[in-house]
């Protein structure tokens, strides 16, 4: 997590990230000086939160710092999880800010005995810095709500497309046991029909079979390569993932089944008929869409 610092002086909001305190700090007094403002280091510290650290995330500033999907992450948390639940802690840009204020809440008090389980590595290090306690998957049974990310929603049917951070078998297994699932997103990823390429986890060595069984269904398969070492990326589970653009899913149904019945898939990213709501972030507010 990264620290940010926020003053307002003379209704203006003076906002500076950095990835550590120190560094937050520093920003913050050159900031404040360029206003005519003169707050100390303890001062200055009482202004700063944890925030998401855009280095961990794809996005990166520009996606992690969008003031839509920011708004709609942190309002998720503010009116759907309560005292005691145990929560499915979604993966990707705005469900980081849903994260990073469900561990102000507890940190301050507004909330008491929640457990996150988390979705991904990413998920599960955010909510550890910022003071979520963490319990296994394997440790419950069902949970009573799980705030996720989208790669793409739909207005009009409680399907999503996820996958694009390569967690999406985990992510389907926690969203599919909560008793609601939430989306938080913006109003950018919206598509009727969904379009976004479909991506599958697939066995390293059922690659180029599986890749040939997406062809002949329509598909065009593309492997993902990582972006920052040589060759594809894996899974947490060891697997590979396929890309596979169809062109749009008028059948996501139809779409689904065949993905699911191809040998050496171990998932795919339509969240067929799962979700329960959108929590969708605007230019001035968040709007809901409920299913």
């Amino acid at each position: 997590m990264a620290k940010e610092f926020t003053y307002t002086a003379d209704g203006e909001q003076i906002r500076e990230w950095a990835e550590t305190e120190d560094e937050a700090i520093e920003r913050a007094r050159t900031a404040l000086d360029e206003h005519g403002i003169d707050l100390d280091s303890e001062a200055i510290r009482e202004h700063i939160e944890i925030v998401p650290s855009p280095n961990r995330i794809k996005s990166g500033a520009e996606g992690v710092f969008d003031e839509r999907r920011r708004r709609a992450g942190e309002r998720a948390a503010q009116e759907l999880i309560e005292d005691g639940m145990d929560v499915g802690l979604g993966t990707g840009s705005t469900t980081a800010w849903t994260v990073a204020e469900i561990g102000r809440l507890l940190r301050e008090g507004e909330l008491e005995d929640v457990r996150g389980v988390a979705t991904s590595l990413q998920s599960h290090e955010l909510a550890k810095e910022t003071g979520i306690p963490l319990v296994t998957l394997d440790a419950v049974t069902e949970l009573d709500i799980t705030v996720d990310g989208a790669d793409q929603y739909s207005e009009n049917e409680p399907t999503v497309i996820k996958g694009g951070g390569g967690a999406h078998a985990r992510e389907k297994v926690i969203d599919a046991m909560a008793d609601e699932l939430v989306i938080t997103t913006d109003e950018e990823k919206a598509t009727d029909p969904l379009d976004y390429p479909v991506p599958v986890e697939v066995m390293p060595d059922a690659r180029e079979v599986v890749a040939e069984w997406v062809r002949e269904a329509g598909g065009e398969p593309d492997l993902r390569m990582a972006e920052r070492k040589d060759g594809p990326v894996f899974t947490a589970n060891g697997n590979l993932v396929l890309d596979c653009d169809f062109g749009g899913l008028d059948d996501a149904a139809g779409r689904a089944q065949e993905l699911d019945g191809i040998p050496g898939v171990l998932d795919h990213g339509i969240f067929l008929d799962m979700v329960d709501a959108v929590y969708l972030g605007t230019e001035e507010d968040v709007d809901t869409i409920t299913f």
